[in-house]
């Protein structure tokens, strides 16, 4: 299979909640970004974790979370569900969301006008970045 598109920086969070409904702030901040036209969700897979201990994908609207209904998509696999259910209590909930950073976009495509050519690219995890701080703040990475 072949791809041939400019794509923004793809990311993905996963953020729990302790039961249903889920708070409603943060998904109407996110669907402001999409509507803005600042990401595009690639996918949004609510996980809820019954009493019991088994963890299920269950539609938005079941969560309180009808601001994300369609958003589904399939693209978060089982493997990466369970791995989101394994950090919620019973009764919790996850929401895991994979979406792409469109406000690159067009400088990438100024500098590909300009003949630059992007030679690498990609997430930088933020435990590194946070020790690459201290280290800095600290004197530990100066030459």
């Amino acid at each position: 299979m072949s791809f041939d598109a400019d794509l923004g920086p793809i990311q993905y969070v996963v953020v729990t909640f302790d039961s249903a409904p889920v708070p409603t702030g943060g998904l109407e901040q996110l669907v402001g970004l999409a509507e803005a036209g600042r990401i595009l969700v690639l996918d949004a897979e609510f996980i809820l974790k019954a009493p019991d201990g088994t963890a299920r994908v269950v539609p938005a609207s079941e969560v309180g979370a009808q601001a994300l209904d369609g958003a589904s998509t399939g693209l978060i696999d089982p493997d990466d569900v369970a791995v989101a259910a394994e950090s919620l209590a019973p009764g919790g909930v996850a929401l895991a969301l994979i979406f792409e950073d469109l406000t690159l976009l067009p400088v990438i495509q100024a500098w590909r006008d300009e003949g630059g050519t992007i030679a690498a690219e990609g997430p930088i995890d933020v435990d590194d970045l946070v020790v690459m701080l201290d280290a800095t703040d600290s004197g530990e990475g100066e030459a």
